[in-house]
């Protein structure tokens, strides 16, 4: 498909897989970033989102027709409560109104299941809204807000509500960063029991999956997952063996909270109307986050 995109969060752990997919499909990449280059991208634009000065001016410079929006605040530890959620939702509504008014036409954003009522085990398009944290709110409010004014500002615009995805190079403070980096260290990984339940999706397929959405010209919420509902513990469990050390594993040593949800998975029916179908499965996709520390871990003469 031809078109010029550009790519915010372009140096984030989902901005690589977008941008191969993106490319894959055709379309000429432009990558906003706020400092170093991306060797990836067929263009780079320097610009701080949060600034509405640089934030148009990279608009501009752009001249895109498309745009995915995947930046957001940094920081896994502290994204479910930090006070700079609410203004990334406010960046990101703007983000879409300027961009209409730039000329753009198309428009894909990153949404969260954190959005949703996680009583309900298998969420939809449809089911309701109710985020238990600040990143879901805000999440939520851009989101509806994008939905409803899209028509008006001349923009056809899908909401992502991406899921539990899982790739090479999770930094710390999500699952596999701690405990892939955790278990190749030598060092105990304290987990809780692992009984929930939640869809996970390789980062490439997620990449894909949002390329998928964004040719497809589908207006409104889409989900972004792979429809299996999947055990933490065998998420766990794989990449220790993988790794060769289940020894250093300790389920069950931390508990869980009250209120963490036994089950959460994504009803993909309107991502697969776009002709998305994942190509990893859990155990391929472990594998792939496993070989890529084992070089990063090589590549630094830190061999395993």
């Amino acid at each position: 498909m031809e078109g010029r995109v550009i790519v915010t969060g372009a140096g984030g752990l989902l901005g690589g897989p977008a941008i191969a997919a993106l490319r894959a499909a055709g379309f000429h990449v432009i990558a906003v970033s706020r400092s170093q280059p991306i060797a990836m991208a067929h263009e780079t634009v320097a610009a701080d989102l949060l600034d509405p000065e640089s934030r148009g001016a990279a608009i501009k410079a752009a001249r895109a027709t498309h745009l995915l929006h995947l930046a957001w605040h940094s920081g896994n530890e502290g994204r479910w409560t930090a006070p700079e959620n609410q203004e990334w939702a406010h960046a990101t509504k703007e983000l879409g109104r300027e961009f209409a008014a730039a000329g753009g036409g198309r428009a894909v954003f990153a949404g969260s299941c954190a959005e949703y009522d996680w009583s309900f085990p298998v969420l939809s398009e449809s089911t309701p809204l109710n985020p238990r944290t600040r990143y879901g709110e805000a999440k939520a409010e851009a989101g509806e807000w994008l939905i409803a004014q899209g028509p008006g500002l001349g923009l056809s615009v899908a909401w992502a509500r991406i899921f539990f995805c899982f790739g090479p190079n999770e930094p710390q403070g999500r699952l596999l960063g701690d405990l892939v980096n955790g278990l190749f260290a030598g060092q105990l990984v304290e987990c809780t029991d692992g009984l929930q339940e939640r869809d996970f999706l390789h980062t490439s397929d997620v990449g894909r999956a949002l390329t998928s959405v964004l040719a497809a010209e589908r207006a409104g919420a889409v989900n972004i997952g792979s429809g299996i509902a999947t055990p933490v513990r065998d998420v766990i469990r794989v990449t220790a063996e993988l790794i060769g050390r289940p020894d250093l594993v300790g389920l069950g040593a931390r508990p869980r909270p009250d209120d963490d949800p036994p089950k959460l998975v994504a009803d993909i029916a309107t991502l697969a109307s776009t002709g998305f179908r994942p190509t990893f499965g859990i155990r391929d996709g472990l594998e792939d986050v496993v070989d890529a520390a084992r070089e990063l871990l090589a590549s630094s003469g830190r061999a395993p």
